[in-house]
């Protein structure tokens, strides 16, 4: 079974600069996974721009059984005919590419080649696009750059770190955050609400041990980043919120009428396991934000504003 848009997102850029072989690469992104293990990239996608469909064909089809064997999904970027007829998941467009306006008509064209379960995702560069993406059901959104990259030659504008947590908080599809990032920003993302992490120039070595390895201590630490956080650390973070009162929230976080009683996001999904209450990371990014916090303020300085006479959340914590 395929682990989904999850963690790390390896792009495999061809031609290699140091002339590794698509399959060479592959096998290294997936780290442990190709042995049973869960660190490695859940996602390869083949990006060969200058590449012709026959090209991208073969490619596909020498990269296909690794990822497979893996348990990792394969996307090709741009081409659907080349993802269809070379045996990947799915396919990866751009704004300007043919099919990004209309999914559904890109998977009829998968089903009527047999590829009933054909995943489309769709790249998106500020806000707007990411709205009206959303709007046309693709599985997956991309969102970037987030930082300054150099894989491209004429790069979009930045989002930046305010962006991207907007653009998390507003995405209606698992959300990929692509551009400049490799461990610490990556974590970021995911700690931001990001469900994957797309990486190219952080897996670009000319040694395949040496690719296998930063894959591997990237997917690790991206897990980590995206952990449950216990109630315990949970108050840690926010003690001016009692711990009895952040478990009872988790028992209303798929309450959308709290949600916005609260000026919380829609997204806002912590929840209660075995009894315990669970957090994601984003959801204390969330609470923060209702709560009026600045990222560098501390509670003494929060306090001293007057932050904590306004706001809903601030009321529910004194009722």
């Amino acid at each position: 079974m395929r682990p989904g848009v999850k963690g790390l997102y390896a792009i495999v850029d061809v031609p290699h600069p140091h002339g590794l072989e698509v399959e060479t690469i592959t096998a290294a992104v997936l780290g442990r996974r190709r042995g049973g293990g869960r660190d490695g990239a859940s996602v390869v996608q083949l990006r060969a721009k200058q590449a012709s469909t026959q090209q991208r064909v073969e490619w596909l089809r020498r990269m296909a059984p690794l990822c497979r064997d893996a348990g990792a999904m394969l996307i090709a970027d741009d081409d659907i005919e080349a993802a269809i007829v070379g045996g990947a998941d799915g396919v990866h467009l751009g704004q300007d590419d043919p099919g990004a306006d209309d999914p559904d008509a890109v998977r009829r064209r998968a089903a009527a080649a047999g590829r009933m379960d054909f995943t489309i995702g769709l790249s998106t560069h500020d806000l707007g696009q990411l709205r009206q993406a959303g709007r046309l059901r693709p599985d997956y959104l991309a969102l970037g750059p987030i930082a300054p990259t150099r894989s491209k030659a004429n790069p979009d504008p930045v989002v930046g770190w305010s962006g991207l947590l907007d653009g998390c908080r507003l995405a209606s599809k698992p959300l990929v955050a692509i551009g400049g990032l490799g461990s610490e920003g990556g974590a970021r993302a995911l700690e931001a609400g990001a469900a994957a992490v797309a990486v190219i120039g952080a897996l670009v070595f000319d040694d395949p041990q040496r690719i296998r390895e930063e894959a591997i201590a990237l997917s690790s630490a991206f897990e980590r980043a995206a952990a449950p956080l216990s109630l315990a650390e949970v108050h840690r973070q926010i003690p001016v919120l009692p711990a009895e009162q952040l478990h009872d929230l988790a028992h209303w976080g798929d309450s959308l009428g709290v949600h916005v009683a609260l000026g919380l996001p829609a997204r806002f999904a912590p929840r209660v396991e075995d009894g315990r209450a669970v957090y994601r990371p984003c959801d204390v990014i969330d609470l923060l934000m209702a709560l009026g916090k600045h990222p560098a303020e501390t509670w003494e300085q929060w306090r001293e504003r007057g932050a904590e006479e306004a706001g809903p959340l601030v009321q529910l914590r004194r009722s």
